[in-house]
């Protein structure tokens, strides 16, 4: 008896295993049974595929990427993809411990990469070798890259194609607008890592126009596949007033509120700003603030110098935001920016109205006077007058939520974008039956 490796030929990709051959005494010729050939085939083929999920990120606070991540891991089919996350591994440090301990939690291993991060044709050359060598020795079948730079992760496409990889997708979580400072030189120098990827995914349609005009990409390859939130989670409790009295607020009082990073991006200057136009107008009434970031301080201090220490309060950055979503009356997304909006998709599946800035994401989430009242951005007493709408209208503000609640179950939930992705690595891979052809990819539908 003896042990041989054969290659097996699937997909037109090359896939090496030890197959047990029978040696006769005289050293003929080796018998290799066809019986156990296909069996091994079919044994290789119905195993859960190995996907490479790719967190490439800037900063160490949690952001809506982590959270897209964790469960695009939660609810992808495991008899069907098998994850594993991807760090760069000079980003690896920098990464939310949060986030760590939420993939760890779910058991999914993690791997920093080879990267060095270093500069230089020579230190090209070598990461991308590393990379080739690291897809290989994992045997990873799908990359799937999430990240916030339309300029990024150029050597881990080139290392993935030159390994072999059977599928290349790239999620894009900020529009070029917004990230890009070059916007004509950034289209120039992608193209070729865009001819080498399958596929790019963006998580509003507002985005993937923007993918298209400013980064020159071609439609057929950038799909929308809508973010979703867990709708087990985040669900109507029925009690907000029993949710204030266990956070410490008078359950009579409204409390306005709004869960983000403490960042210049989200608008909360604005918020502060309004909620003192709204104080002198309706009283009592209560804010809260539920996040952290450098911009904590900032606004603490604007909070003093308007005298609203009394009525506006700061929670502080909490992994669990569902028990102060269910003490919050009406809900804020001051935003001046964004790729989707989860947390705006989280206010909605809580059955909470919101006012929400005219962005072109939210655009796409809500519509105004139905599932939320619209406000223009970066206007303080706009906002302030869409708050005081929402506060003198109790039955309004009923309907909103209620159509808000509808509107997230039907379009912006996790299990549609779970199957929209899988049917991407589907296509990739030949398991779609019957296969769509390259750029007839068909996704969810309203």
């Amino acid at each position: 008896m003896a042990i041989a490796k054969y290659s097996f030929f699937t997909n037109n990709i090359t896939v090496k295993k030890n197959v047990l051959l029978t040696v006769n005494d005289d050293c003929s010729a080796p018998k290799l049974s066809l019986y156990w050939v296909f069996l091994v085939y079919i044994k290789m083929d119905s195993m859960a595929k190995r996907v490479a999920v790719v967190y490439d990120k800037a900063g160490k606070e949690y952001s809506g990427l982590d959270t897209y991540t964790t469960l695009l891991l939660r609810n992808l089919d495991p008899q069907r993809y098998n994850p594993v996350i991807v760090i760069p591994g000079y980003k690896y440090n920098r990464s939310p411990v949060r986030f760590l301990e939420e993939v760890k939690q779910l058991g999914v291993p993690i791997i920093a990469t080879p990267e060095t991060g270093k500069s230089g044709p020579q230190n090209f050359s070598k990461d991308v070798y590393e990379l080739r060598q690291f897809f290989r020795q994992e045997q990873i079948e799908v990359v799937h890259i999430n990240t916030g730079n339309p300029l990024g992760q150029r050597k881990l496409v080139l290392g993935a194609w030159l390994a072999g990889v059977r599928a290349i997708v790239r999620n894009e979580h900020m529009p070029p607008s917004i990230t890009l400072k070059y916007k004509d030189y950034a289209h120039r120098v992608m193209k070729p890592f865009d001819w080498l990827t399958d596929y790019i995914v963006t998580v509003s349609e507002s985005d993937r126009q923007e993918q298209i005009k400013l980064m020159h990409r071609k439609p057929h390859k950038v799909y929308c596949a809508y973010a979703g939130v867990d709708l087990e989670r985040f669900k109507p409790s029925g009690d907000t007033k029993a949710a204030k009295i266990r956070l410490g607020f008078d359950p009579n009082i409204p409390l306005i509120g709004a869960v983000g990073r403490l960042d210049k991006q989200k608008g909360f200057t604005y918020l502060i700003e309004a909620a003192a136009e709204v104080s002198q107008k309706y009283s009592p009434v209560n804010f809260l603030l539920v996040g952290g970031g450098e911009e904590e301080q900032t606004l603490k201090e604007q909070v003093a110098r308007h005298n609203l220490e009394a009525v506006f309060h700061f929670a502080g950055a909490q992994n669990n935001v569902v028990p102060y979503l269910e003490a919050m009356d009406i809900t804020v997304m001051s935003s001046l920016y964004e790729s989707f909006g989860f947390v705006l998709a989280e206010y909605m599946a809580m059955g909470k109205p919101s006012v929400a800035t005219d962005i072109p994401v939210f655009a796409e989430i809500v519509k105004d006077g139905e599932s939320a009242v619209v406000v223009k951005q970066a206007d303080a007493p706009a906002l302030a007058k869409g708050l005081i709408k929402l506060l003198n209208n109790p039955e309004l503000a009923q309907s909103i939520g209620q159509a808000a609640l509808q509107r997230v179950r039907l379009k912006f939930n996790v299990q549609r974008l779970s199957t929209d992705l899988m049917r991407i690595y589907d296509q990739l891979l030949g398991q779609d039956k019957p296969k769509q052809p390259r750029g007839e990819l068909i996704i969810s539908k309203d």
